[in-house]
């Protein structure tokens, strides 16, 4: 009889210590903004190798301060992103009716941070004509390369971040 207590305990042991190492594997995340770019290194400047979109799941392979080395699904993309592009909340999007939805990536990512029907009515009824979404919609079109960007911080004596 002592003997089966004996093992019940070294297996109770075994699974306490091992339980963690398992729970602390690879943890899949989904990306939260409507596209991140998937970088060779840990750099917002180094080579995007892959766009993922908003709502896809990656599998986290290492995770560090700023970035996570993420690897798709389906094992053709791997790279790193950076942490604020991910969440652990599975997201889900729910559609009213049978025929789909016409929304867009970035606007899938406003829903998910809490944008809704609700709120934006919220916002027409205070003072609808102080908001002038186009001009944001207009502004969130500007770009700059990547080139330009650096010239920028390095005139500016400002710190890049990452793995420079």
């Amino acid at each position: 009889m002592k003997s089966i207590y004996k093992r019940v305990l070294v297996l109770l042991i075994l699974g306490a210590v091992f339980m963690p190492v398992f729970a602390a594997g690879n943890k899949n995340q989904y990306v939260s903004v409507g596209s991140a770019q998937v970088k060779a290194k840990a750099s917002q400047f180094a080579k995007t190798v892959a766009t993922l979109k908003y709502g896809d799941e990656v599998i986290i392979v290492e995770a560090k301060k700023e970035w996570s080395n993420i690897k798709s699904l389906d094992g053709k993309v791997e790279g790193w992103v950076p942490n604020s592009s991910l969440t652990t909340k599975k997201l889900i999007v729910k559609v009213k009716s049978n025929k789909g939805t016409s929304a867009n990536a970035e606007e899938l990512a406003l829903a998910g941070k809490g944008w809704s029907e609700w709120f934006e009515q919220a916002l027409e009824d205070n003072e609808p004509k102080s908001y002038n979404f186009t001009a944001v919609e207009t502004i969130e079109t500007y770009t700059a390369s990547d080139a330009d960007t650096i010239a920028f911080i390095k005139e500016g004596k400002l710190y890049l971040g990452g793995e420079e």
